[in-house]
């Protein structure tokens, strides 16, 4: 019972330094706003964790571990991979900037200063790119994609532009998603020479080119 009390408090612990960084900022976490957000003592804060600065590390980790899960989970919810590479590419600009992502973006802002944060920033663009590479084979190997350059340099190519359109929605006047999310779109169209945009023809339909023959 005692283990999974505190098993709980520290997981209540995580979820609030990641609300208050989201809201905040890493510089406006500490351990008295945190505190107050779990509604516990601060010396509950430090008794769970080694230090704050070990709670905030776990919470941007966590945080980070949270938005590539979401990835992922977009990616595979289609079996078509002009599906899946547009709704992969949808998510990365996406409508609303998550709680997860403010966090991703705060990290990265501090990562020169606070090295802590570079391994995990460094991962999660490794993964990101993973991603990308992992849906382009398949659609390559399933004749869906014709790559005009390297697929590793699109994959990278297309983490790049989410990373810094998401930059600019972070302001919340911007309103330029949609013209960032068809830029996207046609760079990987001309990339992979498929059709990311407009009405196409779904997959079922298509003729099989050996039944014609």
């Amino acid at each position: 019972m005692a283990a999974a009390k505190t098993a709980q408090r520290r997981r209540d612990l995580l979820e609030a330094t990641t609300r208050i960084i989201s809201e905040r900022g890493l510089s406006g976490a500490s351990v008295r706003a945190v505190a107050e957000r779990a509604q516990v003592s601060a010396g509950s804060v430090l008794y769970h964790f080694e230090s704050f600065d070990q709670l905030v590390e776990a919470a941007v980790r966590g945080a980070i571990g949270e938005f590539i899960d979401a990835r992922r989970a977009v990616a595979e919810g289609h079996r078509d991979p002009v599906d899946r590479l547009r709704a992969t590419i949808h998510a990365g600009i996406p409508e609303r900037i998550s709680d997860d992502l403010r966090i991703v973006y705060e990290a990265s802002a501090v990562a020169r200063e606070h090295p802590r944060f570079r391994l995990d920033i460094a991962l999660l663009l490794e993964r990101q790119v993973a991603l990308y590479t992992s849906i382009i084979d398949v659609g390559v190997a399933l004749g869906a994609f014709a790559p005009r350059m390297d697929v590793p340099a699109i994959a990278a190519n297309l983490v790049a532009l989410e990373d810094a359109y998401d930059l600019y929605l972070l302001d919340p006047d911007n309103w330029q998603r949609e013209t960032y999310l068809e830029n996207t779109l046609q760079f990987a169209e001309i990339a992979l020479d498929c059709r990311l945009t407009g009405d196409r023809t779904p997959p079922a339909a298509r003729t099989d080119p050996e039944e014609t023959a």
